[in-house]
């Protein structure tokens, strides 16, 4: 069962529900397009209610699509850590996470793992066998991978340069008194 968009556009409840934790230890992330819970086991995952030119996370519908893709291409190489998705739920006493109730968000589970093994801290470790492996799985990856055109990709550009660059501008506007003028 869904709620009407509307509702479940309004993210700040289940962003406020899932950023509070009995144990404080809940670490939030935010993405351009994703916000991640970190728990001490357990990370949730949800996809921010937008629109962009190259992706659309718009309605719940999307964003359940979108969580059930996620699980989907990652489960393969990742199966101990990408769960399930679960639905974020209302019920008589407020948010939960797969409840029964009438269905707010999606979200991704996976399974927290050890920060300290991703490749960014392995440099050290690296030996050719480990290259050898990582390129092989990124080519078998690859070659499984659906083909696209590149003209949603292509046609976000302009979008992406103008909201980055109003955003430079605001976070790095100058003060008045000490701004040029041509």
């Amino acid at each position: 069962m869904t709620e009407p968009p509307s509702i479940a556009d309004d993210q700040a409840a289940v962003l406020a529900f899932l950023g509070r934790s009995p144990d404080a230890a809940v670490q939030r992330v935010d993405t351009h397009c994703s916000i991640v819970f970190l728990g001490p086991d357990r990370v949730l995952k949800i996809k921010r209610a937008v629109k962009l030119p190259y992706l659309d996370f718009s309605t719940l519908e999307n964003r359940r699509r979108a969580c059930e893709a996620e699980i989907a291409v990652n489960r393969p190489h990742a199966p101990a850590i990408y769960r399930k998705v679960v639905p974020i739920t209302r019920e008589s006493d407020g948010l939960a996470i797969g409840g029964r109730g009438i269905v707010v968000e999606w979200a991704v589970e996976m399974a927290r793992f050890d920060e300290t093994r991703t490749l960014d801290h392995l440099p050290h470790r690296a030996t050719p066998d480990l290259g050898e492996a990582l390129a092989a799985a990124l080519l078998d990856s690859h070659r499984g991978a659906p083909l696209g055109d590149g003209s949603n990709w292509l046609a976000s550009l302009p979008v992406i340069i103008d909201r980055n660059t109003e955003q430079f501008r605001g976070q790095f506007a100058a003060p008045a008194s000490i701004r040029r003028t041509n």
